[in-house]
């Protein structure tokens, strides 16, 4: 028996399976939701050294491919094969980023950790002087003054709780040495993922064309060239951006005689990492802390904040990153509410560069579908002329009146025939 399909009743068959099947895991992703994040939380835990290779690979990339060029360009004169070209440039890279990592372990973290250590021990002669100036300030102001001073006890009392996470750290309790192991593991898989990135990306299209179309490959393609784009210009620029803000901030400090000039230091350069708030996290608790110590130079030291971050935006800041991003102020505050709300600290260096990569295929899109339209894909044009986009409402004529009708003449049929005939005679004669 010879059995015959209908591909329209099958192609009907598969979609209902598939959204069966969706609403199947969205039930069980409901009632089971802590089962799957602990599935998920053991996953990233096993897969966490590859995270870090690829982070690491992906911040030493470009390095790496500076490195590259000037080897090409000034230091090889004689044509080198590509595999002894890539293991110097490789080589190199290693040696800088492990280097800069080295660099801030010996230097920042001790000082770091010893400014933090005497902040707490000392904390409640810095809370007595700072309670003695805040009552002399606010005396004329008594529910200020006891809403401070209520604030200023619930701060001494994390710092104490922060005290024995810090010291299970330097112990190597607290994932100390799981995080060193993730780190030497993950650097030894972004050196082999940089020796091996031509093959790789090569591999992963491959894959790509042999399960998808022609069309959509290229574009999934293209996609992930501008992801990449987007995110390694934003991310590099900011970063060094950053790193010369902290410069910048420790050595401002260190002539103006402020106290734990290399804490709020490294606050200040850890959190300029964040665009647009940014400058804000990172200045009141450097203020709060400045406050304890010393309350007179708080005004002095927030200044010196003001002047650095309008250095940072007005200049330093468009000559790293330029237009790296593309996305307007109003886009960047979203970004940072979602991602910070989701993701925390992570979720805010990461936002903008993925609004910004979505603001930038959403804008393809909607001017690629107005051109089709054949109508502007100018924003200003949209702004200027609103009346020109609706087509104008045609005017409802009146009916006829009696009168009107009355002198209408209708031609009856023979007339109309003779009228007819008229014009083929005519138009034979012409011819």
């Amino acid at each position: 028996m010879k059995l015959y399909t209908n591909k329209r009743y099958n192609t009907i068959a598969l979609y209902a399976v598939l959204v069966i099947a969706i609403n199947v895991l969205i039930v069980v992703a409901v009632f089971k939701f802590g089962t799957i994040m602990k599935i998920l939380s053991a996953l990233i835990r096993v897969l966490m050294p590859l995270i870090w290779g690829l982070a690491i690979a992906f911040l030493m990339n470009p390095i790496m491919v500076k490195l590259e060029s000037l080897f090409t360009k000034r230091v090889a004169k004689k044509p080198v094969r590509k595999k002894t070209l890539r293991f110097a440039s490789v080589t190199v890279s290693s040696i800088v980023f492990l280097g800069i990592v080295a660099g801030i372990i010996a230097v920042i973290v001790p000082e770091f950790i010893n400014s933090f250590n005497e902040i707490i021990n000392n904390f409640s002669g810095f809370a007595t002087n700072t309670q003695k100036w805040i009552n002399k300030l606010l005396k004329n102001y008594p529910q200020i003054e006891s809403f401070i001073s209520e604030k200023l006890v619930d701060f001494g009392t994390d710092l104490t709780k922060l005290q024995p996470m810090l010291e299970n750290i330097l112990s190597g309790a607290w994932g100390f040495v799981t995080l060193v192991k993730n780190f030497l593991l993950g650097f030894i898989v972004s050196v082999y993922l940089l020796f091996s990135k031509e093959t790789l990306i090569a591999q992963t299209k491959k894959i790509l064309f042999a399960l998808f179309k022609k069309p959509f490959s290229e574009k999934i393609l293209r996609l992930s060239s501008q992801a990449n784009r987007v995110f390694s210009s934003f991310l590099t620029g900011k970063i060094i951006d950053s790193l010369i803000i902290g410069i910048l901030c420790f050595i401002g400090l260190t002539i103006i005689d402020m106290p734990y000039n290399v804490l709020i230091s490294v606050i200040v350069g850890v959190t300029n990492v964040i665009p647009f708030f940014g400058p804000f996290i990172g200045a009141v608790p450097s203020a709060l802390l400045i406050l304890f110590v010393e309350p007179r130079k708080t005004i002095w030291f927030l200044l010196f904040i003001l002047i650095l971050q309008q250095f940072d935006g007005n200049i330093l800041g468009p000559k790293i990153l330029g237009g790296s991003t593309g996305l307007p102020a109003f886009w960047v505050m979203i970004s940072l509410f979602v991602g910070g709300g989701l993701f925390g600290f992570v979720g805010m260096i990461l936002a903008v560069p993925t609004f910004a990569l979505i603001y930038s295929l959403t804008r393809e899109s909607v001017e690629a579908r107005l051109r089709k339209k054949k109508l502007p894909v100018s924003t200003q044009y949209y702004v200027e002329n609103p009346d020109k986009l609706y087509a104008s409402k045609r005017e409802k004529k009146a009916p006829l009146t009696p009168e009107q009708l009355e002198k209408i003449v209708i031609p009856s049929a023979d007339e109309v025939n003779e009228a007819v005939l008229d014009h083929d005679e005519t138009e034979n004669e012409e011819s």
